[in-house]
């Protein structure tokens, strides 16, 4: 059975985190990023991991640090380009 759980993340992102025992008793997860705005919601189905855990929490652990991952990578800048400047 899978097994689904929503944790929150920074930036108005949060991690939809999917995980299942595989024949051979081991675990697989998969995330989803979600951003929500005050008129719609956007998500990011993360590529499938091909890696296989002893444990359930091993397994979700590391798909929430995927997605972090993805977060920190395509979040937007706040801060105002160097090249903006006028010297």
């Amino acid at each position: 059975m899978v097994q689904r759980k929503m944790i929150p993340a920074y930036g108005g992102y949060n991690i939809a985190v999917a995980s299942e025992q595989m024949p051979g008793g081991k675990w697989a997860a998969v995330a989803t990023v979600t951003q929500s705005t005050d008129t719609a919601q956007r998500n990011i189905d993360l590529p499938v991991p091909k890696e296989r855990f002893e444990t359930e929490a091993d397994a979700e652990n590391f798909a929430v640090r995927m997605a972090k991952e993805w977060i920190e990578k395509n979040i937007p800048s706040e801060r105002p380009e160097e090249s903006t400047k006028v010297a």
